[in-house]
């Protein structure tokens, strides 16, 4: 399916480049590489970079395309939270959800506190349309519809240096979205920004994988769940910055043999900076 996914984005981001060209851009608009650091907090709190680039392009005329994409990766060591859950193991399950304690698969003990990361991936692809608000173009709003997907890797080691004991849970989601972005350029050409969307995955799929462990593995389809997300830029010149929070609710599992994923939610603030070119 990762595959399958990456070649859809691959393929829809060749065939708007070749309309592009055709239709006399040969570049496009904006390429913004970006950093940023974020907030995760899911069932542990983690600090965590990413990087990717957003372009910005007008193959059609009054329709605008952007396309965000990159990679993200835990920084340090998670912060397990009170209530949470490790390895997709509820603590609100008494310790046992077919065969698994409150910290994770059979045999590992409760006092064993793993070692927890994140990393994954994403690409987003919106196409809108500005509309004048006014006799100025000052100011303008954007409603939008998209396509958003997600790579999850959360990776729980209970072992030791030389000896992995590590339990992953793989998340893939494909989720149509839909919004609006509002514009507004002040006299001294300082560009501020509100972007507010929501998306409902047509594809929401846990996979679990185990080494040196007795957890079964699993795939398993996810309830589907509506995730909002709200971002504020501002850009001057060439720089832009964006202050941006994340929704992200994970629905349940079906119940399986020995195992069941609760419903959680993540919550994901972060600030970044980019350059145009």
């Amino acid at each position: 399916m990762k595959r399958i996914v990456l070649l859809g984005f691959f393929l829809t981001g060749s065939s708007l480049m070749s309309f592009a060209q055709s239709s006399g851009i040969q570049k496009p608009t904006t390429v913004t590489p970006n950093i940023s650091i974020q907030n995760f907090e899911w069932f542990e709190h983690s600090i965590v970079g990413k990087a990717g680039v957003q372009i910005q392009f007008q193959p059609i005329k009054k329709i605008n395309f952007v396309l965000d994409a990159g990679a993200f990766q835990s920084i340090g060591q998670a912060d397990i939270m009170g209530a949470g859950c490790v390895a997709g193991v509820s603590a609100a399950d008494k310790g046992q959800v077919g065969g698994s304690t409150a910290l994770g698969p059979t045999g590992v003990p409760l006092l064993s506190i793993p070692k927890m990361s994140y990393q994954g991936g994403f690409a987003n692809l919106d196409a809108g349309i500005p509309i004048k608000l006014g006799d100025s173009s000052r100011t303008t709003i954007e409603p939008f519809v998209g396509i958003e997907a997600k790579i999850w890797n959360r990776s729980a080691d209970y072992g030791t240096e030389g000896n992995p004991m590590v339990f992953e849970e793989k998340y893939k989601f494909l989720s149509p979205a839909l919004g609006a972005k509002l514009n507004y350029t002040t006299k001294s050409k300082v560009k501020v920004s509100l972007r507010i969307s929501t998306s409902y995955p047509v594809i929401s799929k846990m996979k679990t994988d185990e080494k040196n462990l007795t957890f079964p593995n699993a795939e398993i389809d996810l309830t589907k769940m509506l995730s909002p997300s709200v971002e504020l830029g501002m850009k001057f010149k060439k720089v832009t910055v964006k202050l941006r929070y994340e929704r992200i609710n994970i629905g349940t599992s079906d119940s399986l043999k020995g195992y069941n994923n609760p419903a959680s939610k993540a919550n994901v603030t972060g600030l970044s900076i980019g350059y145009d070119f």
